[in-house]
């Protein structure tokens, strides 16, 4: 009686000493470059770093967007890392930092995401029916790639052939807005559909340049790259939060929030290596027409709620902050 008393105790203590097992989890991450794409290779670090809060992260690479997410949605994965329009059927709140002229730099960006990874108020919001983003991943400022360079304002996009993602609802509404035509297309699509001469423009961010090959299409046919931001994209971090322990959101949004600057450098890159021959600078009465234009969309797609109004007025304080003297800060609009 007396060894198993003793036995018992030793097994007991045993167990209270042990390390706690670390839980294994999966997130499919989409990258144009798969396993080889530097997306995925900081989202390996991140994984790395995640074993430190209890858990080991198994990273799923994904070439096609769309079968992430819908590998997610399914609960194939545990989560998901896809460009915010793509998820914003999950979290309307944090698609919305892809607003259409939301941003207007990556020190915008930069302090938005700070907002987001810092802010109580902002944690609530990015938690939607069990769905929650924990971090965010720049990849660039959204740039039109067109086909002829002399097609520079608005009214010369009326009756162009755009590729436009059929599930981002600001884009479609943008199309049809100019008077231009939708061609329905995703990131896969993109590409071939510019270069063949498919579509006289696109709109994606600098990294897609080279693995999109999409220099082709402008040296077939004489066009270039509007040098004036329509947004900015990122890539964000979903996550079926019962399925990973409490505390993991913050320490993730902390930890993406260190590796902003490492995935800003990647952007600047990909923008410098671009051919200055290929940038077509977009005057500054021009762009201000633009902005006009972006705003009424906005302000349309908040009442039609495709875009969440409280990250709408979070994005005009820091364009105001920037700027006191733009017109829409003097306005209630958003």
């Amino acid at each position: 009686m007396t060894r198993w008393i003793a036995a018992a105790t030793l097994t007991t203590a045993l167990a209270w000493s042990a390390p706690a097992q670390a839980e294994t989890r999966s997130i499919c991450v989409y990258d144009p470059g798969g396993k080889s794409g530097d997306y995925y290779a900081l989202m390996s670090k991140y994984a790395t770093e995640a074993s430190n809060w209890g858990v080991d992260v198994e990273i799923k690479p994904y070439t096609d967007e769309e079968t992430a997410a819908k590998d997610y949605e399914a609960g194939q994965c545990d989560g998901v890392v896809a460009t915010g329009v793509r998820l914003q059927r999950f979290n309307r709140f944090a698609s919305s930092i892809e607003a259409i002229g939301g941003l207007r730099d990556y020190g915008q960006l930069k302090q938005m995401v700070t907002t987001l990874a810092t802010s109580d108020g902002a944690s609530a919001k990015l938690a939607q029916d069990g769905n929650t983003v924990v971090g965010f991943i720049p990849i660039g400022a959204v740039y039109l790639f067109v086909r002829d360079r002399n097609v520079d304002t608005v009214p010369e996009l009326a009756g162009k052939k755009i590729a436009t993602m059929d599930y981002d609802k600001a884009s479609v509404f943008m199309v049809d807005r100019v008077g231009a035509v939708k061609a329905p297309a995703d990131l896969g699509s993109i590409g071939p559909k510019f270069n063949n001469g498919d579509v006289d423009a696109c709109y994606v961010s600098a990294p897609a340049y080279r693995p999109f090959e999409l220099f082709r299409g402008i040296d077939a046919s004489g066009g270039g790259i509007l040098k004036a931001p329509l947004a900015q994209a990122t890539l964000q971090v979903m996550i079926h939060e019962d399925k990973f322990p409490e505390g993991f959101a913050a320490k993730s949004r902390k930890d993406l929030l260190g590796r902003f600057d490492s995935a800003l450098s990647l952007i600047t890159k990909a923008e410098a290596d671009i051919p200055a021959k290929h940038w077509v600078d977009v005057p500054d009465a021009t762009y201000g027409e633009w902005e006009q234009m972006f705003q009424g969309v906005r302000v349309s797609l908040k009442e039609k709620g495709a875009y969440d109004g409280m990250m709408l007025s979070v994005m005009k304080q820091l364009r105001c902050k920037a700027d006191a003297a733009r017109s829409e800060c003097a306005e209630n609009k958003e």
